[in-house]
């Protein structure tokens, strides 16, 4: 299950040097998955879309071309996820995101809620998966934030796009899980004048905004203390950012509670200097530092793959926050501390 041997040297952590807890050097190499594999039979264009008249592959989670790595939390359950948005991402016009996502571990209305990978006028398409994100785990349900490339291949020629998904999965009673459903994207509103350090976000280049993240920050309405925090971190660090509002659930899972990124009030992070939180080589003393620093730039919680200050409220971990650093901002609640 979860990285345990990260939460018991939390002792070790808080008490290292300042030396100790610098950061890692820089990995600008993008820990992607290869392309999304086509049907071997058939011929491909040289960027990886199908070729005309070529029938994309039908994958399972068996077959997906994103593979969990060590470390992994319930690794079926993101590479369930994963398959079905692989599948139903890769089509040919003839055939669309329903044809295309049989046999992918999904329940059969599934395909019905992923239109958005459908685009009018395409002839083709294709997914590369970046990441898939927990967005939350129960004992027979799951979240699944997942962040994807896809390529579009249309009359004038080839397009891309970057997204993020909510993905919901269910267990069958013999355990296997498949997935529900994709919910709707939403969005933060309509675009209002931007902040003097919204602008400096979008133009740091040490903090790698996804797409879908990119599209929160230019409405103007994300939190001016969440963009504060992460000027405040790409100082000393290079961000990888999944995920904002755009494709992130809206409510705690499973609970009915507003989150924080509903509001554009919490910032998701799978990277910090090229290397992803869940990688078995990260430095516990590196994400104990990076936790810390992001509570004295003014977070109220701040979840990752271990507990800084125990019962007290502030910091906390939990099974869905071994692959991501969660920083989130409540007005009226004190800052996350270790006292």
């Amino acid at each position: 299950m979860s990285d345990l041997p990260r939460r018991r040297a939390l002792a070790l952590m808080v008490s290292l040097p300042a030396a100790a807890l610098a950061s890692c050097a820089l990995n600008r190499t993008n820990p992607r998955a290869d392309t999304h594999p086509l049907d071997p039979k058939a011929p491909a264009a040289a960027d990886g879309a199908p070729a005309p008249g070529a029938q994309p592959a039908q994958l399972s989670p068996q077959t997906s071309g994103w593979k969990a790595g060590p470390g992994e939390v319930l690794p079926e359950v993101k590479q369930t996820a994963t398959a079905f948005i692989e599948s139903a991402g890769t089509w040919r016009t003839a055939r669309g995101v329903q044809a295309s996502s049989e046999g992918s571990g999904a329940v059969p209305q599934a395909p019905l809620t992923a239109s958005i990978l459908e685009v009018p006028g395409a002839e083709s398409s294709s997914v590369q998966v970046v990441y898939p994100q927990y967005g939350g785990i129960t004992t027979d349900t799951a979240a699944v934030i997942v962040l994807f490339d896809q390529q579009l291949r249309g009359p004038g020629g080839i397009t891309s796009r970057q997204l993020a998904l909510d993905v919901r999965l269910l267990r069958r009673a013999g355990g296997m899980w498949e997935v529900d459903r994709i919910n709707p994207p939403t969005s933060l509103g309509s675009a209002v004048p931007l902040s003097a350090a919204a602008t400096e976000v979008l133009t740091d280049r040490r903090i790698r905004l996804s797409s879908p993240a990119q599209t929160d920050v230019n409405t103007g309405r994300v939190d001016e203390q969440i963009l504060q925090i992460l000027l405040g971190l790409a100082e000393d660090y290079e961000l990888g950012i999944q995920v904002i509002h755009t494709g992130h659930i809206q409510t705690v899972f499973p609970t009915s509670r507003v989150s924080n990124h509903a509001v554009g009030r919490a910032v998701d992070i799978r990277e910090i200097d090229g290397k992803t939180v869940i990688d078995p080589t990260m430095s516990p003393s590196v994400l104990a530092r990076f936790m810390q620093r992001a509570s004295e730039l003014g977070a109220t919680e701040v979840g990752g793959p271990f507990d800084l200050n125990a019962e007290r409220k502030g910091f906390f971990t939990d099974d869905v926050h071994q692959d991501h650093i969660h920083i989130g901002v409540t007005p009226g609640d004190p800052l996350a501390h270790l006292r």
